[in-house]
C-alpha cells in the first residue's frame, strides 16, 4: 500500500478543454507523489490517496525534485505544487521510489503555502 512519500505511476485522467468546455477526457500514467495515503493527513479520512503529479516540464508552481535519478525517475522531474489530485486504490499502477520524509514534508509545505496565498487572494482582509 502507498504510504506519504512514495512516488507511484497512477492512471490519471487528462481533461482537454476548450472554451471553457470539456472537449475530451483521456487516461493517461503519471508518476505522483503520494502526500495523502488516507489516513485523514490532509483529506478525510477514507480509502483514497491525495498525491500531486510529477512532470517533467518546468513551469510556475513547480518544485524540482533536486535527486530525481535516486527516488527511480528517469529524467530532472519537477512536482505540480497547484494540482494535488484524488487517487483511488485502482488508479496505481506500481511503486517508482519514495522520497525521505524530509523532501516530502518541503513539497507539502509548499502545498499549503500555495493553497495559503489562493486563499488571501480572494478573500483579502477578511481573513
Amino acid at each position: 500500500m502507498p504510504e506519504i512519500g512514495d512516488i507511484w505511476v497512477a492512471t490519471i485522467p487528462k481533461i482537454e478543454t476548450k472554451n471553457n468546455r470539456i472537449i475530451s477526457v483521456k487516461l493517461e500514467r503519471r508518476p505522483c507523489l503520494i502526500i495523502d495515503d488516507g489516513h485523514g493527513f490532509i483529506i478525510e479520512k477514507n480509502n483514497d490517496y491525495l498525491g500531486m503529479k510529477i512532470t517533467t516540464k518546468d513551469k510556475k508552481n513547480k518544485k524540482e525534485i533536486t535527486n530525481w535519478y535516486d527516488v527511480g525517475l528517469r529524467q530532472k522531474s519537477f512536482v505540480r505544487i497547484e494540482m494535488p489530485i484524488k487517487i483511488e486504490t485502482n488508479q496505481l499502477v506500481k511503486k517508482i521510489g519514495k522520497l525521505s520524509k524530509c523532501d516530502t514534508y518541503v513539497y507539502i509545505n509548499e502545498l499549503m503555502s500555495f493553497i495559503n496565498k489562493d486563499i488571501k487572494s480572494k478573500f483579502g482582509d477578511a481573513i
